[in-house]
């Protein structure tokens, strides 16, 4: 039998490396325009999001949007929107990437209290979904297709 590996890599898959943090959330390492970043993973986020702080260190254009954020525990926020020229996940490679960006303060919070590792940003369903993303939960990889698919003509 194949392993999901030899099986997805001539489908242009490659594999991104997962970790189970302290409260049982899926973790990643990536880079936003060169510099590191530790993401969650939330399928259930339908968009990529930033922290409001890591965006403004590393310098991003922020423009605020009209209806506020909510999620993330919260109803209501200021929510922003940027674009990432280039955000990395191991060997895969997302550029000039629209993001939306809130203040994640409060669920750093939390996740210092439990001692776990805080995040930069969530990478959420618009990545999953245009890189047909498949996740590996027991052996703990994501998989996201390096190409993107063309649309059929």
């Amino acid at each position: 039998m194949k392993s999901l590996d030899s099986y997805l890599a001539p489908l242009d898959y490659a594999a991104v490396p997962l970790r189970r943090g302290l409260t049982g959330h899926l973790q990643l390492d990536g880079a936003i325009n060169g510099v590191a970043a530790s993401f969650y993973l939330d399928t259930g986020a339908g968009k990529t999001v930033l922290d409001l702080a890591q965006a403004r260190r590393r310098d991003l254009c922020l423009t605020e949007v009209d209806r506020g954020a909510s999620g993330l525990g919260t109803a209501r926020m200021a929510a922003y929107r940027t674009v990432v020229g280039r955000l990395a996940l191991h060997t895969t490679e997302e550029t000039d990437l629209a993001v939306s960006v809130i203040d994640l303060s409060h669920v750093n919070q939390a996740l210092l209290a439990r001692g776990a590792l805080l995040m930069d940003g969530v990478i959420g369903g618009d990545i999953l979904e245009a890189r047909e993303a498949i996740i590996d939960c027991k052996r703990l990889q994501l998989y996201l297709r390096r190409a993107r698919p063309q649309p059929a003509a």
